[in-house]
């Protein structure tokens, strides 16, 4: 749903509709600012810490593995080091 700052603050009871579905307001034509449930935005704040979490891992797994990898004279990267290094676990 959309609708304007001016609606909502002559209609109020707008924001009721809000528990159901998101309402983007908009001022000047422009979108303004968007309303959801308080469930939904804990949910989404929760989302955005897991992913940045899961971001952080990622990067500094590769900051570990990248530790092992050889940029030759030719500017090609040596794979058969980072495969070693990878799979040294299984062998």
């Amino acid at each position: 749903m959309t609708i304007t700052a001016t609606q909502l603050k002559q209609q109020t009871y707008l924001l009721d509709t809000a528990i159901k579905e998101d309402i983007k307001v908009t001022k000047r034509d422009r979108p303004f600012v968007v309303i959801v449930d308080a469930k939904k935005y804990e949910e989404l704040l929760k989302n955005q810490k897991k992913e940045k979490r899961d971001t952080k891992a990622l990067l500094e797994e590769f900051k570990r593995v990248s530790k092992n990898i050889t940029v030759l004279e030719d500017k090609t990267i040596d794979l058969c080091k980072a495969d070693e290094e990878m799979y040294s676990d299984i062998f």
